[in-house]
């Protein structure tokens, strides 16, 4: 019994010291043009959930996860989360291009000299960012791979209750 008490009172001082170091920050801000001509600034989706996306069209990880990510827009826009698909291609025609054969219909936009992507620290890609309702930046994924697709909606989903 005390040993399952200790084990107990370790684990739940190990979470506390995890949530307490787990830091959010404000997301920079940035205006970008999008595919669609439109200027889109990040702020003006405050009081919703935003997933910022890092990618490039010769990335093969970057599309499955702009089609996954779709499915996953579709299913929670109306509780207020939006997918913002960020290129880093260097022209603006290859992201609209990558867009369209993928029947992406959220906003996908041109961080053509890569600015935004610096701001983000991204160094590898597809690179995730999920924003909060206030702005604050809670969780950053690297990688992507089909099978971690729950991964990502788990995520968007712990968000969306709060």
């Amino acid at each position: 019994m005390k040993l399952k008490f200790v084990v107990y009172l370790c684990a739940l001082l190990t979470a506390m010291q995890a949530a307490a170091g787990a830091e959010s920050f404000a997301a920079p801000d940035f205006v970008l043009k999008s595919t669609g001509g439109e200027n889109i600034r990040l702020s003006e989706y405050r009081g919703q959930i935003v997933m910022l996306s890092f990618w490039a069209s010769w990335c093969g990880d970057c599309r499955s996860q702009l089609e996954d990510f779709a499915e996953l827009r579709a299913r929670y826009r109306d509780s207020g989360f939006e997918v913002l698909a960020v290129s880093l291609d260097t022209r603006i025609d290859q992201a609209a291009e990558t867009a369209a054969t993928l029947g992406i219909e959220y906003p996908v936009l041109h961080d053509a000299g890569g600015l935004v992507g610096r701001e983000y620290d991204v160094d590898t890609m597809p690179f995730v960012v999920l924003i909060d309702r206030e702005g604050a930046v809670r969780q950053v994924l690297e990688g992507y791979r089909r099978n971690r697709a729950d991964e990502f909606f788990d995520h968007v989903r712990d968000l969306l209750r709060e």
